[in-house]
């Protein structure tokens, strides 16, 4: 694994031209409960990036990531910054074209805000991108099956955000960051996140999270991290593999 942003231009210019895989790490820039900081996407992002550099036994240049995109449901808390769908798109396209003009031709979105429709909108990014063929963008999405229900019972119900499942990979990737005593001392927030917005609800505190986690955050370990980043990042090897021998 390289990384972009510590590199000169003719570096990457060689590794481009020797068929290296860019991945763009993309996240957000929002709270996550009063025990996580506002970059989580952006770290698990990052972290999935590297860890599935190590497995796909070729070259890969790691470009720094997208840290602001849309994020409406937790706009209401401070830090959070949220982008509208049209910018966050086009700002999403912009660095792809920018990152094949600079001759690569196989590039990857790992993604880890998942605000359905922020998702949307990468995928659509992906496609508009993709039409020029003069290069490949594909984007894992590890919500689909069979990955999902690999990623345990709160990531499938919806009250993920901030809870169990996002602290767990947390612990796993910069446990430096976790308010260990914060996260030890938040109840069990059980809500069907899909349900509730289903229902109309449009941000965290209709959503019936006041401090924005959802789910277990107290019951969370750096081994259970570990073990989803495994699934992560099998599933995201996978999705490059089978992505890039397909015709664009």
């Amino acid at each position: 694994m390289f990384d972009a942003a510590t590199l000169p231009w003719p570096r990457i210019d060689a590794l481009a031209k020797a068929g290296a895989i860019a991945l763009l790490p993309v996240g957000s820039t929002e709270a996550h409960g009063p025990h996580l900081p506002l970059n989580v996407d952006v770290v698990l992002a990052q972290e999935v990036c590297k860890r599935s550099s190590a497995k796909l036994g070729v070259d890969t240049v790691v470009f720094p990531p997208l840290t602001y995109s849309l994020t409406d449901f937790a706009a209401p808390f401070a830090g959070t910054v949220s982008l509208s769908a049209q910018t966050a798109k086009d700002l999403l396209v912009g660095v792809l074209r920018g990152i094949a003009r600079g001759g690569f031709t196989q590039l990857a979105v790992v993604n880890h805000h998942l605000e359905p429709a922020h998702f949307a909108l990468v995928h659509a990014a992906a496609k508009e991108a993709n039409a020029s063929g003069a290069f490949r963008v594909v984007v894992p999405d590890h919500r689909r099956k069979p990955t999902g229900p690999l990623l345990g019972d709160e990531f499938m119900h919806g009250g993920s955000h901030a809870g169990w499942y996002e602290t767990a990979l947390m612990l796993a990737a910069a446990p430096q960051l976790v308010d260990d005593a914060a996260r030890l001392a938040l109840p069990d927030n059980p809500v069907d996140l899909p349900a509730v917005i289903k229902g109309g609800a449009t941000d965290f505190h209709q959503c019936g999270g006041p401090l924005a986690y959802f789910g277990s955050p107290a019951r969370a370990t750096a081994a259970d991290g570990e073990r989803l980043f495994e699934v992560l990042v099998e599933a995201t090897v996978q999705a490059l593999q089978t992505g890039f021998r397909a015709t664009p």
